[in-house]
């Protein structure tokens, strides 16, 4: 069960999971207070392709079919595309294909995905909708269903405002972290096309300008056709940060501008539909918060750690929008190569039986007791009917090495955490106090038995102790990672 939630909150995000079942040959998926159901759904971009043409009606998508093709709304212009690479994959009726992620196609299912998301978790506004329509407004709304979305999938609450309200000034939304409580005041901005510049001011300036109740968060998009500049680092980063900074002193309504958390993010995808080779990217800066900036350094771990906890909230936001799938392909959060694909019935699950070759060669059955990857080949640990344990070895296909790259915790079925290269100091610490951190204070006193602060040790709490504990393997394990000086 733990591992089939991780998968799923891989796939969904931290938000409402997706609510289907089949009965009677239909699946049947909820919505708000809606069921959806059809015979066809075999994948739930089956669904995203039924859900976005119920939300705009029928009426109409038939009358933006009508016109000529230049003439049409961006997402029937999208639509096209995806019925095209449909026709191109799709070689059985009926049956599951996989489609190319082309920039048409990643903007037609993810307009449709946010949508849900905002239906499923909160509310779909009628106002929303119409803007999308607008041809003129549409690129705007889309990007705040876009940021909305990934608070949804970090595990917010959202609070949509009423923005027909003239007495206030209003965000986009309010989003209520369910870790900490904390409201933010949300602000989605996205600069016209065309723009042969990275100048987000004027955005960013109309972001602070507003009288807000809550810390506020701006989410800016640059709408340029590139990410990657030729030395491979993000070619509008340096221009765009050192934008952010220089208003840092100015004045917004006479007093001095307020705190927020700013996200530049880039979707190229908007500018070849036709292509798979685009790359979104996203940066977070601290507007006037010196410990949440690009380049923030610590001198110490704890305050590095202290630092973390006090922006957990958009540190969560941040590591949501890297590490949840775009779009799901399952409903229930199974992997899709084993719903779908070739090795679904091949399958090594821990706690199932195979037929293994014993000491002899001849096959036997045995249970599935643990596994691991070497190189190339799975190798497993199986307990024979007669009570005894061989290790078996079998080679892995391609297929079979991309699903241990994306899942590799639950790749045998249940949850088991491998092992990993820690990116840096604060990722060491996370495996520490995972494994430390339930651990008894008698214990933890025992290990730090002879520290020079042990009695200031065992006046501490035990979660306190944990934590000073893992700090000091941290600091431990990076002496030993440097290498040695030797006179020559």
């Amino acid at each position: 069960m733990k591992a089939s939630e991780i998968q799923r909150t891989k796939q969904q995000g931290k938000g409402r999971p997706i609510i289907s079942t089949v009965f009677k040959g239909y699946r049947f998926v909820a919505v708000a207070n809606r069921f959806h159901y059809s015979k066809d759904w075999k994948t739930f971009p089956d669904f995203l392709c039924h859900y976005i043409k119920s939300v705009f009606g029928s009426d109409w998508g038939n009358a933006e079919l009508k016109k000529d093709f230049n003439d049409r709304h961006p997402i029937i212009q999208w639509y096209d595309y995806v019925c095209k690479e449909q026709g191109k994959a799709i070689k059985q009726k009926g049956e599951p294909a996989t489609v190319i992620i082309t920039g048409a196609v990643f903007g037609y299912l993810t307009l449709s995905y946010n949508l849900y998301l905002l239906a499923h978790n909160t509310e779909l506004h009628s106002r929303l909708i119409s803007r999308l329509k607008n041809p003129q407004l549409f690129y705007p709304a889309f990007y705040e269903t876009m940021v909305a979305a990934s608070f949804i999938k970090a595990g917010f609450t959202i609070e949509l405002e009423k923005e027909d309200d003239p007495t206030s000034d209003h965000a986009e939304f309010i989003a209520i972290s369910s870790k900490t409580g904390k409201k933010y005041s949300v602000e989605a901005k996205h600069r016209m096309a065309g723009k042969q510049n990275f100048a987000i001011d004027r955005q960013l300036l109309k972001a602070l300008k507003k009288d807000l109740p809550y810390t506020r968060v701006i989410f800016i998009d640059l709408n340029v056709p590139q990410n990657i500049g030729s030395t491979g680092r993000l070619e509008w980063l340096d221009e765009v940060i050192k934008r952010i900074r220089s208003h840092e002193d100015d004045l917004i309504n006479k007093q001095p501008a307020p705190p927020a958390y700013v996200f530049i993010t880039n979707h190229p995808f908007l500018y070849d539909l036709d292509s798979f080779r685009f790359h979104p990217a996203a940066v977070a800066e601290g507007f006037k918060i010196p410990d949440f900036k690009i380049d923030s350094a610590f001198s110490n771990l704890r305050d590095a750690l202290k630092s973390r906890e006090n922006h957990i909230d958009m540190t969560d936001l941040i590591n949501a929008m890297k590490e949840y799938d775009p779009i799901p392909c399952t409903f229930d959060g199974e992997i899709p190569e084993y719903a779908f694909g070739e090795i679904k019935e091949a399958r090594l699950k821990i706690g199932n039986k195979y037929l293994v070759p014993d000491d002899s060669g001849k096959e036997v059955v045995g249970v599935l007791k643990d596994a691991i990857v070497c190189g190339d080949k799975f190798t497993g640990v199986y307990e024979l009917e007669n009570g005894r344990q061989i290790i078996a070895s079998c080679p892995m296909t391609e297929q079979e090495k991309i699903v241990y790259q994306q899942y590799p915790d639950t790749f045998f079925g249940v949850y088991k955490k491998q092992d990993h290269r820690a990116k840096d100091a604060l990722d060491l610490y996370d495996f520490f106090y995972g494994a430390y951190k339930n651990t008894e204070k008698e214990k933890l006193l025992e290990f730090l038995k002879d520290h020079r602060d042990i009695d200031k040790f065992k006046k501490m709490p035990q979660e306190e102790l944990a934590r000073v504990y893992c700090e000091i393997l941290v600091y431990s394990a990076i002496r030993q990672s440097q290498p040695r000086q030797t006179d020559t």
